[in-house]
């Protein structure tokens, strides 16, 4: 830690009112400016802290940090962190860095939110937590809600603490070392990778479609579904799960409308014996 760094006092009970503060960041979500004030609340403490003695810098940096502002909850107190960081560094060099900690705070906000989204929503912990704790719920196993709650929370409490800390101590160097490091791309790279393996395994254990055809031939009859199967267990299941994700990715089909015609479609298809 720097002698400025000493001067101000922001200490490790300092960044902990921040981490506690931080926790509950989606509570103001707002559609103007979505996390915008708990950011700032988040922050708070260590403002009061070195702006003290100065009303006119303390309000500068509540106004930068009122604008909009968006980004994974589970990993955003690293961006408070460091900005907490970057205000001292401003404190030190006079209040002349205003610009500098705006920019910045903005340009993170999208590469942080690709580690955020991967880690804990697109194809991370929420998707693991979701998959075991259901597999455990449907086996009648009440335990499934307790594992749910630790898969996902778990790694959410760390990285909330953590990051808070490493952020402050990184300050304005965060951007440099994570670009640098390549960290931004394996994190994704596995993240995703995982994330896929739990999807597929999901698709194989909880999407259920066979077909009744029979193909004859002569006095031969052979079962359509025992041919799909030695070409690949599941295909028909993994073949109706990418057909419902292209239906709604490519061309635009609202999930309650897919189910409508899945309904729809499965009742007829039953019906006729088809599958």
């Amino acid at each position: 830690m720097s002698e400025d760094r000493k001067k101000y006092d922001i200490t490790k009970k300092d960044l902990n009112k921040v981490f506690w503060r931080s926790m509950p960041i989606e509570i103001s979500y707002n559609s103007e400016r979505m996390h915008n004030l708990f950011f700032i609340y988040s922050l708070t403490p260590i403002l009061k802290k070195i702006y003290k003695d100065d009303k006119e810098a303390m309000a500068a940096a509540l106004c930068r940090h009122v604008e909009f502002y968006n980004t994974t909850p589970q990993i955003e107190p690293w961006v408070v962190g460091i900005m907490a960081g970057m205000e001292v560094e401003n404190a030190e060099n006079g209040n002349h860095m205003g610009n500098i900690i705006t920019a910045i705070k903005t340009g993170i906000m999208g590469p942080i939110s690709v580690i955020g989204d991967t880690l804990f929503f697109t194809s991370g912990f929420r998707v693991i937590a979701a998959s075991v704790g259901a597999a455990l719920a449907i086996a009648g196993n009440p335990a499934g809600i307790l594992v749910y709650f630790l898969i996902f929370n778990v790694p959410n409490y760390i990285c909330h603490y953590y990051g808070i800390h490493a952020g402050y101590k990184l300050g304005s160097g965060f951007v440099e070392r994570i670009m640098s490091s390549g960290l931004l791309k394996k994190v994704t790279d596995v993240a995703l990778t995982v994330g896929l393996t739990v999807l597929g395994a999901l698709t194989s254990s909880y999407v259920s479609l066979s077909t009744n055809v029979a193909i004859t031939y002569e006095q031969a009859s052979i079962d359509l579904q025992t041919i799909l199967d030695g070409i690949c267990p599941n295909l028909l299941p993994i073949a109706f799960t990418l057909l419902c994700a292209w239906l709604m990715r490519k061309k635009n089909v609202k999930a309650p409308v897919l189910m409508i015609i899945v309904i729809i479609v499965g009742v007829v298809l039953g019906t006729l014996g088809l599958i």
